[in-house]
């Protein structure tokens, strides 16, 4: 009955879109533009989208093909729109004038009680009034002019303008001689318009010939490895394209920049076409201009060379190190008086020089300070890519610049360069320490593992331990959450209200991390600049109760992290034995017990056990490219890699197995199993649209000390708000396995392996509000047979047990927090018997099932399956935190 409702209402919103009329507010005598037809030969090197694109008049804006902005701007009457002005103007007003009063009463008292106490001045209370000059549109103007659009109409010159806008655009890939002619079809009728631009390109235009004019020495030499090594060059003969000329003119600038030129501008480039040739080819002469430095008065010419960098200097702007007075010590005696805004001069100077007879370059610097250094000397420089003594290169700064700043011990960080007569630069930077130690308390809703819950934790940060840039956070947390039954109830709905709905999770415990710039116990001296790692030391304990156990864990790490520049790619390895260490002890309540031996299910056994995790390798990789077709595209790649218990295995080779046929380290039961896990996301934003991508692969091998199945938390879940959101979650598989027809099914099915395909198309409706169309594609699977999941094991037929599932959502922006709902349908679920597994094919094989299986009620005569079997194709509505991927 309830998926009857929702199918109605959606036939009622289509049927209701579809019985506006778009042309309502379009003038007569007018027409609706309603779509632009470029025609353009097939033999044209030329990409049909970026003819479209530079057309100057296009239709509206369409949303899975309906124009929802032009229709939400004719649902709604302007004249009520500006009732509605009129009214939240007149509210305003009123608000303002009780406002204004309240204000002088405030006023007149703080004046009477300044005069009490015989003060001379108060400080006067100011109350913020609302805007009468541009107040905010009310609900209906800014669903009409904010996510509305006006129809667009039209308009002959547009046409005329977008023709010879298609001819400069021709002109610029190499067809000169390109020329466009205009088709308008007008439907008096219709009142709707269609504009066909046949387009004739005529010849194409080939440069067989590109060269510099240039006679500094310096600049050709550059110029002519940049034509032999760069892979941006043209070389002839190639397509006359403005715009790739006009790429490599940017190439080359940042070639030139990055080969010791400084001052070196593309600005300084240009070019000259010669197309007087009668065989259709063009030359292109490069130009390089002359560079003047100085005032306009002053100036005088300084030709390019390669430049040295002579001298490096920080400035570390602060004195928070610095014993006594600063003002009356140092600022008084020389006459410095310091406005709000002045950079705080430094006194102190310490020349750094380190070289050990191994390094191919020295490491100098000079840094200026008061005091002491509040962070040491080595630390700073190896961020700096500018060295003394070697030369510019222009993306060092940039580089220098991130690297610095990523430390975290600095808030601001400006780098400088001062040009010296001769070819040598001085390069500054200007540090102001960020401030060391903070306490936070940070209460928050969370989301994990796709279930909801709250939390609070309480946060101790040292950004700078030791003046080495070590950074410290202790955390001490605690909150509750909302997690399943283990084992299900007969009925569905009983499931949901009990497993789902309720915060039956109590969870804290204390964590410890520790940052240390270098590879630790490696001297940073002896590394390489290049590859700017970090060693992270972390420990945590967690207590989690629920009602059918007690879950104690205790986590060590020991991890060598490495980072490029700009922090797009994150490489971690951790060191083996000691690298990623985790002991879990369960407590259960005697009822579970009893219910898991009851059901002999050698998985949940396994999961729900005590176990010591030993890593031999723990790898995590993550990649992110933004800035795909000039950041319109965003691309991410990350995968983990953990195997445990190999060197374990082999201290304890010769060491017998335990009453249960596992053997012990220290005492303890330890988990052997190799896992891979990759996920692949895009994101492609089309201004107020978006679409997404996500693939997950994941793979683990539970390997001979380890039982059946992967530990628990390295386990693969499907279902719920961040994967398959037509299936509550961790209730998908594994594979096809037939959980209705089980009455000791558990809620929570895990596997260890994943296939896993997402699709989501994201649009704006206002500020606040954001829509989404929805498919997700996967399933789980065990890699051992289960035999208490029959179908649940991975085969040759995999591909043939994905679930598919679609749907609608919103989300709610708050900048700071994305509260999102989703509604998920089921349309394909692998569990259900073939010619039934589709949400449109008939449902009687699946009944069959169940009617095979439970049988009639002697009582009533009812068939049990009424009340035992879950409706396989249930809507689910998702409430989460962020966005799914």
């Amino acid at each position: 009955m309830k998926q009857i409702r929702f199918y109605s209402l959606i036939l009622f919103i289509i049927c209701l879109l579809g019985a506006c009329n778009i042309k309502r507010h379009v003038p007569s005598n007018s027409y609706l533009l309603v779509k632009n037809n470029v025609h353009l030969p097939k033999e044209t090197q030329v990409d049909k989208s970026k003819v479209e694109s530079v057309i100057r008049q296009r239709p509206n804006h369409r949303t899975l093909g309906f124009r929802l902005k032009l229709r939400a701007y004719n649902a709604i009457d302007s004249a009520k729109v500006e009732k509605d002005k009129k009214r939240l103007l007149s509210r305003y007003k009123r608000k303002n004038k009780r406002r204004l009063k309240r204000q002088k009463r405030i006023n007149e008292r703080r004046i009477k009680r300044a005069l009490k106490h015989g003060e001379d001045f108060y400080t006067p209370k100011v109350i913020e009034l609302k805007d009468t000059i541009d107040p905010k549109l009310p609900i209906r103007g800014r669903i009409k002019y904010g996510y509305g659009e006006a129809p667009v109409i039209y308009n002959p010159s547009l046409t005329q303008t977008s023709k010879e806008q298609i001819e400069l655009f021709m002109q610029k890939k190499g067809y000169f001689n390109a020329s466009v002619r205009t088709d308008p079809d007008l439907k008096d009728k219709k009142k709707r318009a269609k504009v066909d631009y046949h387009i004739v390109p005529g010849d194409l235009y080939f440069v067989d010939s590109i060269f510099l004019r240039n006679e500094n020495a310096t600049i050709i030499g550059i110029y002519n490895k940049f034509m032999n090594e760069s892979e941006q060059a043209l070389i002839p003969p190639f397509r006359f394209d403005a715009d790739a000329l006009g790429k490599m003119r940017k190439d080359l600038s940042e070639y030139m920049k990055n080969n010791a030129i400084y001052g070196f501008k593309e600005s300084y480039i240009s070019y000259e076409i010669d197309t007087l040739s009668h065989d259709k080819n063009i030359k292109v002469a490069v130009d390089i201009a002359k560079r003047y430095v100085g005032n306009d008065e002053n100036q005088v010419l300084k030709p390019f060379a390669s430049t040295i960098v002579r001298n490096v200097t920080f400035h570390l702007l602060d004195t928070i190190t610095y014993d006594g007075n600063f003002k009356i010590k140092e600022l008084d005696p020389r006459g410095i008086v310091l406005g709000p805004y002045d950079q705080v001069p430094t006194f102190d100077t310490l020349r750094y020089d380190w070289y050990d007879g191994r390094n191919a370059q020295l490491r100098t610097a000079t840094f200026v300070y008061n005091g002491e250094l509040t962070t040491k000397a080595e630390l700073i420089e190896f961020q700096n890519y500018l060295e003394e003594t070697n030369y510019y290169k222009g993306k060092f700064l940039p580089e220098s610049y991130s690297r610095l700043l990523n430390m975290g011990v600095f808030k601001t960080v400006k780098p400088e360069i001062q040009e010296n007569e001769d070819n040598t630069i001085d390069v500054h930077y200007y540090l102001t320490p960020q401030k060391q130690q903070s306490f936070s308390f940070e209460p928050k809703g969370t989301h994990a593992n796709s279930y909801l819950g709250v939390s609070t934790s309480f946060n101790y940060q040292n950004r700078n331990l030791f003046r080495k840039g070590q950074r410290l956070k202790i955390s001490f947390s605690g909150g509750f959450e909302s997690q399943p039954e283990i084992f299900a109830s007969s009925a569905e709905e009983n499931v949901l209200q009990d497993g789902t709905r309720s915060f039956n999770t109590l969870e804290f415990g204390p964590s410890f991390e520790l940052d240390v710039p270098g590879l630790f116990p490696i001297s940073m001296n002896r590394l390489s600049k290049n590859q700017n790692p970090t060693t992270t030391f972390s420990a945590a304990y967690n207590f989690q109760q629920q009602p059918y156990f007690k879950r104690q864990t205790v986590q060590l790490n020991y991890l060598w992290k490495f980072y490029d520049i700009f922090r797009t790619q994150v490489f971690t390895v951790g060191i083996p034995l000691i690298g990623g260490i985790q002991f879990v002890r369960i407590d259960k309540t005697e009822a579970f017990e009893s219910q898991l031996q009851q059901q002999n299910d050698l998985f949940l056994i396994n999961a729900y056990s005590n176990q010591a995790i030993y890593k031999d390798a723990a790898v995590t990789y993550s990649f992110t490219n933004p800035d795909l077709k000039q950041g319109t595209i965003t691309f991410n790649y990350g995968f983990n890699f953990d195997m445990a218990g190999m060197i374990v295995g082999l201290i304890t080779k010769d060491k017998a197995e335990n009453s249960n046929g596992f053997k012990t380290f220290l005492g303890q039961r330890y988990s052997q199993f190799i896992r891979l896990d990759n996920q692949f996301t895009l994101h492609q934003y089309l201004n107020n649209q978006s679409l997404h991508y996500r693939l997950q692969l994941g793979a683990g091998v539970p390997l001979e000390n380890n039982g059946l199945n992967l530990p628990f938390d390295y386990s693969f879940f499907g279902g719920g708000s961040i994967d398959n959101r037509g299936f509550r979650a961790r209730s998908l598989g594994p594979g096809a396995y037939k959980y209705y027809l089980d009455s000791n099914r558990t809620v929570t099915q895990l596997g260890d392996m994943r296939l896993g395909a997402s699709f989501e198309y994201r649009f704006k409706i206002s500020k606040l509000f954001e829509g989404a169309f929805f498919t997700d594609v996967g399933n789980v699977w065990t890699y051992n047979e289960d035999p208490n999941r029959p179908g649940g094991q991975i085969s040759k037929d995999f591909y043939k047990q994905l679930s598919v599932s679609s749907g609608i959502g919103v989300r709610l922006d708050f900048t700071f927090l994305i509260v999102r709902l989703d509604l998920g349908i089921p349309l394909r679920n692998p569990a259900l018997p073939d010619n039934a597994k589709w949400i449109f094919q008939d449902k009687q094989p699946y009944i069959q099932e169940g009617i095979d299986r439970w049988g009639k009620n002697p009582d009533t005569g009812e068939y049990y399956y009424k009340d035992l079997m879950p409706n396989p194709f249930r809507p689910q509505l998702h409430i989460a935190i962020g966005y799914p991927f």
